[in-house]
């Protein structure tokens, strides 16, 4: 048997669509039900029943209705309220205490029933039938135009869908399509019984036209000769693209055709006997010239059956086009595809079986040259991307150098002002201002240049909370106001032995990924920080964790998530899920291996639209901190004279006043030129040399060896705002005897002079 992969999915598209508009009306049919229920059972009429009617207007119009003749009138002069509903009372029943109280319990429903109607659009009409034979319908309608005061509408389809004797269970049911009254083409009517106490009393029914519960695409065909259709459990048509009706003769009535009618094919075919199957195929008229092939699909919520019938020819069409589309495919160089499902045609499968071989045989061969081309790829995007990282590096460590230079002026400036005015002075607090805004800016930069990797990189004893709050500072600056990042850190935590810039990469990494994966809907973003004891290998469900004490760092997010085979692959180098030009993949690849190389770990949890959480382990470091001497330098005055080099004239003038400020004779130059002429003259006159490391014409390193050249004895400092060539390791290499990063505070500064020139008088 031909199955049809295309055949079969069209099938499930239509049943599963179909299959959710009938869920939406069995919804709301529900809902009138309970509504009901609860009204016949509170509701408490006595001697209010002739109020209703006389607040009302009850009375018999000229049809012979027993309704409400000013909402008849208003109906018909378009000023009715557009929730009214209308009543089907033959005067006899106005003695009829039930059908009396029912219809008074049910006078307020008109809101909801329009709340319905709107909700449901393709909706033509919402009615309760009573068992006493009254009947209330939404939207209104003037009766004498459907039917007449003698209707008993005990006989009606709907009711005789749900009455006890045919509906035992007290289920929903859909009846055949109907001749509708007003003329409107076919409709289809669901209907659910109304208990009380186990007693039936009546039932709500929704009356819509056929064509509006199917999807658009129901009668598409794929093959020549097809044709959808769908049936009842009985057998019933329900819905055919030829289905015609002769509405003006027939109102009302049921559009009776049973789906034997179709040929004689389908007489041995039982759709209850093929409800309980659900899906599957058959075969119509065998071994003829007319055989033909069909398929079947149970709908969802209904005793329903859609099927597709079309020619054996038209298949055998559609294979020999396959096998067509498949030889032009190879000829364009796809040799992914396959030939699948051609057994059921004579000498097909030897045809397919050929194909696939060959196509085999090319594939392996295209396989071996895009696995080739992949690891060119790969190492071409390597450098590139080794390239953007080093662009960066550079352009930091340029923003770096002429902000550093800006801010050393303004905070000179601003420490000499606090000397200078007394604490209880306004201006004191002031300039201190003016100092803390400047310490931060200065954070800001050593942040940029963390984060670009152009600082020094050397394991050291560190803390790692005080990296977390940089991280944090620097991520709060650029992730959006609207993503909450909370964090939780034990400022307690013992120190680990590691490289800080390293501990920012990770921790930038992990933040990113996280703000990558709440932008689109928002959410949050945790970060924790926190000491712990691991006593068991396996703890924490890491088997390489061996026992002892560990920093766990906890980055969480509210994301998207991802599934098990992402997980699988994320610390793959070059692996990413973001879209082109949104990450390279190397970060957590980056990030796996600098815990590793520290002996640590990470463990991820994570679930598509739950979210993501990463638990990385530090080991904490058991070595002790030992403290630089000369970190604490006293401010001292003198009287030497200071050779002051800087191409930045606002430095060098805040220099000079600082250094006289404190007794220090200074000479200033702008240029490395006239600074080194200047010292030729009289190398005797001049203490010490403070340059400037990047300037114009001569850098500050071949300013200094001019110098010693001329006089080895003299001490040297070499002051940069950033400079990738010299650093707190290589200064001496350079010739200079100390090194300070601008801005550098002006006691620093003192202290550095004094300190190098104590060492000359020693």
């Amino acid at each position: 048997m031909t199955n049809d992969d295309s055949i079969q999915m069209q099938l499930n598209k239509i049943a599963a669509t179909i299959g959710e508009n009938i869920q939406r009306y069995d919804d709301r049919l529900h809902e009138l039900k309970r509504l009901s229920q609860i009204l016949f059972m509170e509701t408490r009429a006595d001697d209010d029943l002739d109020a209703w009617f006389r607040e009302e207007g009850f009375g018999i119009n000229e049809d012979g209705f027993w309704l409400s003749l000013p909402k008849l009138t208003a109906f018909r002069e378009n000023r009715a309220a557009q929730d009214i509903i209308s009543y089907s009372w033959h005067p006899d029943l106005i003695s009829n205490k039930d059908a009396c109280f029912r219809m008074y319990a049910l006078r307020n429903i008109g809101p909801l029933l329009e709340e319905i109607w709107n909700s449901l659009p393709e909706t033509a009409w919402i009615y309760y039938q009573d068992i006493t034979n009254t009947s209330l319908q939404f939207p209104y309608i003037d009766q004498i135009t459907a039917i007449s005061p003698d209707f008993d509408w005990r006989t009606y389809h709907t009711f005789q869908s749900v009455c006890p004797q045919n509906n035992p269970e007290g289920e929903i049911k859909w009846t055949q399509p109907t001749i509708d009254y007003a003329g409107e083409g076919l409709i289809l009517s669901v209907s659910i019984p109304v208990r009380i106490q186990n007693r039936f009393i009546g039932l709500w029914s929704i009356d819509l036209p056929m064509v509006s519960l199917y999807p658009e695409f129901i009668f598409d065909t794929l093959l020549e000769g097809q044709v959808n259709f769908i049936v009842d459990q009985d057998g019933n048509l329900v819905a055919h693209p030829h289905i015609e009706t002769r509405i003006d003769s027939e109102k009302g009535s049921l559009f009776q055709t049973h789906f034997h009618e179709l040929g004689a094919g389908f007489k041995s075919l039982s759709p209850r006997e093929l409800l309980k199957k659900k899906e599957g195929h058959f075969v119509l008229n065998p071994e003829t010239a007319s055989e033909s092939v069909g398929y079947y699909h149970a709908i969802p919520g209904v005793h329903w059956l859609l099927f597709c019938v079309f020619p054996r020819q038209s298949m055998e069409h559609v294979i020999d086009r396959k096998i067509k589309t498949a030889f032009e495919r190879v000829k364009s160089g796809d040799f992914s595809y396959r030939l699948n499902e051609l057994s059921d045609v004579k000498h097909s499968k030897i045809i397919a079986d050929g194909f696939n071989e060959m196509a085999r045989a090319l594939e392996n061969q295209a396989e071996k040259q895009k696995k080739t081309q992949k690891e060119k790829d790969l190492l071409e995007e390597r450098i590139r991307h080794y390239q953007k990282m080093e662009a960066i590096g550079t352009l930091a460590g340029g923003i770096a150098h002429d902000f550093n230079n800006i801010l050393f002026p303004i905070q000179g400036y601003a420490e000499m002002f606090l000397d200078d005015f007394p604490k209880d002075d306004p201006k004191h607090e002031m300039a201190q201002e003016i100092l803390q805004a400047a310490s931060r800016a200065k954070e800001l930069i050593e942040q940029i240049l963390t984060f670009s990797r152009q600082g020094e990189t050397k394991n050291q004893i560190v803390s790692l909370q005080s990296i977390v709050k940089e991280a944090l500072k620097l991520l709060r600056s650029t992730i959006p106001k609207n993503i909450e990042i909370r964090q939780n850190v034990i400022s307690k935590c013992k120190p680990v032995f590691a490289d800080p810039t390293n501990l920012h990469q990770v921790i930038m990494n992990l933040c990113t990924n996280a703000f990558h994966a709440v932008q689109e809907k928002g959410g949050a973003i945790d970060v924790a920080l926190e000491e712990i004891r691991v006593t068991t290998e396996g703890q924490y469900g890491i088997v390489d964790l061996p026992p002892g004490n560990y920093i766990r760092l906890t980055v969480s997010d509210t994301g998207c998530g991802m599934d098990k085979t992402t997980l699988e692959q994320i610390f793959n180098p070059y692996f990413t899920t973001k879209k082109e030009g949104k990450g390279t993949g190397l970060g957590l690849s980056i990030s796996y291996g600098i815990i590793k190389t520290l002996n640590g770990e990470i463990k991820v949890y994570s679930e598509p639209n739950k979210g993501t959480t990463f638990h990385v382990y530090i080991p904490v470091t058991s070595i002790k901190e030992v403290r630089e001497p000369g970190e604490n330098i006293n401010i001292a005055k003198g009287t030497e004279h200071i050779l002051l080099v800087d191409d930045e004239g606002s430095i060098a003038q805040m220099g000079k006043t600082a250094l006289e400020k404190y007794g220090y004779r200074v000479s200033v130059f702008t240029s490395s030129f006239e600074a080194l002429n200047a010292f030729e003259k009289k190398p005797a006159s001049f203490d010490l040399l403070l340059t400037d490391m990047t300037m114009p014409d001569m850098t500050g390193d071949i300013l200094v060896q001019h110098i010693k050249r001329i006089r080895d004895n003299i001490p040297v400092i070499i002051c940069t705002g950033f400079n990738e060539n010299i650093s707190n390791v290589n200064y001496a290499d350079k010739g200079a005897d100390a090194f300070l990063m601008k801005p550098v505070a002006i006691h620093k500064l003192i202290g550095t002079i004094r300190k190098q020139l104590d060492k000359i008088r020693k």
